[in-house]
């Protein structure tokens, strides 16, 4: 969290200065690539193929994800020590995504900013292994499914399938140099499977890897056209 907070400012400075700075005339780029720093608070990276559509109003966007993370760096480690018993503590976790939208610029002519209109859908896939208490699910003698806590190594993947629509600002503060902020709503859905039929479910919040329900999707991103 807190090498986000100095990426953040650090990425805040820079499009403070190129605002303030003097440039030749713009040009409009046909194909972005654009960071989003705030995936790095969720164990994440996220780039962003932005590829317009011929000369129209009308973009590609692809985004693919990579995470990668230790039980310390989970967001949702409210214990802060290795001594601080977490149900949902693991070891390691790695996963990655996929997602597309399609972007239109309300302007009348075709363009790399302005005020636009989004759409898309997400797949991110999520691996946890673990050795610890945990609670395990099995049957019993009389047929019915019950609960109890083993110690265990684990694993478990997470599939997460969500869709959004946002509306968003992307301006060019320098050339080829962009800035875009978004804001909308979303919907995820997720599935969980162990092999040892470990019960718990990672959906405590929103950013969480297994999270299923409807959210705000909000945001920055910052990238480079040409």
């Amino acid at each position: 969290m807190k090498n986000l907070h100095y990426i953040t400012f650090g990425l805040l400075f820079f499009a403070c200065n190129v605002l303030h700075a003097e440039w030749p005339e713009k040009k409009a780029s046909h194909f972005i690539v654009s960071g989003v720093p705030q995936y790095l608070a969720v164990n994440g990276l996220r780039i962003d193929f932005d590829i317009q559509q011929g000369e129209s109003r009308n973009w590609w966007v692809i985004s693919p994800y990579y995470f990668i993370s230790g039980t310390a760096g989970d967001l949702y480690n409210l214990g802060g020590s290795e001594d601080y018993y977490d149900a949902y503590s693991y070891d390691n976790m790695y996963g990655w995504g996929l997602g597309i939208s399609r972007r239109t610029y309300l302007s009348k002519t075709g363009t790399s900013e302005g005020i636009y209109l989004s759409y898309g859908a997400t797949y991110k896939n999520y691996h946890l292994t673990g050795d610890d208490f945990i609670w395990v699910e099995y049957t019993g003698f009389d047929g019915l499914p019950y609960q109890h806590m083993d110690d265990i190594s684990y694993s478990m993947n997470i599939h997460n399938m969500g869709g959004h629509a946002v509306l968003g600002w992307q301006l060019q503060i320098a050339p080829s140099w962009y800035m875009d902020f978004y804001l909308g709503l979303g919907i995820k859905y997720s599935q969980h499977y162990s092999p040892e039929h470990v019960t718990i479910k990672y959906n405590r919040g929103v950013n969480d890897y297994g999270y299923t329900g409807t959210h705000f999707v909000g945001g920055f991103r910052m990238g480079f056209g040409i």
